[in-house]
């Protein structure tokens, strides 16, 4: 018989059975390629991420002070980015 963990007793159905856990007993075909994929996801983001930010400052930078204190919710959302190697 199989031993059962110490920490946690092992949840059973109404039939007296294991529950249902996915994934147990076996390694996913997938696991590379969703870990690549979700890379792929989140790089995208992010530099679409920093385009958007470059933008909203340079509006911020183009306003006048009247109109910065006028306006203040145009102030950017997100830190300055490094703009040292695009100058």
């Amino acid at each position: 018989m199989a031993r059962e963990p110490k920490g946690k007793p092992i949840k059973k159905g109404p039939k007296g059975g294991r529950k249902h856990t996915p994934g147990r007993d076996h390694n996913t075909k997938s696991g590379a390629g969703k870990k690549k994929r979700f890379a792929k996801k989140k790089r995208r983001q992010r530099t679409i991420d920093q385009e958007n930010c470059h933008e909203q400052w340079v509006v911020w930078d183009s306003l006048s002070d009247d109109a910065k204190r006028l306006r203040p919710d145009l102030y950017p959302d997100c830190p300055r980015p490094n703009d040292a190697d695009e100058e």
